[in-house]
């Protein structure tokens, strides 16, 4: 081996060590001790899963529900966290409500005549609280929106 390749497998060793050396600080700051609050890293979470139970497909309605679910499970230690999540949930669940109750009534809506059983009229009338629900989601879902904004100044802010 020359000096020249000696110096060079040298220096490629200290480049790896220092490489290796800015990945484990990288880890380490990516942890709650370094950069991010705890605040943050919440605001981030909570964004992220009404990202996701916004950005869901209608159907299957049981992905959706666990979707709010876990939205609802959320912690939400800051006010503008606590308005986002809180304000979203009640928009979402009140459009989830309505869709499951116009789904009872599509489906009896399809069902052969005369079988129809004694919860029929319960199902026509879920069809009004359906209305309703949609309504009120309709009222809340541009609240949800202002909420989510605020998260997101917050968030920037450091909270």
């Amino acid at each position: 081996m020359t000096g020249s390749s000696r110096a060079a497998g040298a220096a490629a060793r200290r480049r790896a060590g220092a490489l290796a050396a800015l990945a484990a600080l990288a880890v380490l700051c990516a942890g709650p001790g370094c950069g991010r609050s705890a605040e943050d890293q919440e605001a981030d979470a909570l964004l992220h899963a009404i990202d996701a139970l916004r950005d869901a497909p209608s159907e299957p309605r049981a992905a959706r529900e666990a979707l709010l679910a876990a939205l609802e499970r959320q912690p939400a230690s800051t006010p503008p966290a606590a308005s986002a999540r809180d304000t979203c949930v009640r928009a979402y669940r009140s459009l989830l409500d309505a869709t499951a109750a116009e789904a009872r009534v599509r489906a009896l809506l399809a069902a052969p005549a005369g079988s129809a059983g004694p919860g029929a009229l319960s199902d026509l009338a879920d069809l009004a609280a359906a209305e309703v629900k949609l309504k009120e989601s309709a009222e809340v879902m541009p609240k949800c929106a202002e909420a989510l904004s605020e998260l997101r100044r917050a968030a920037r802010r450091g909270m």
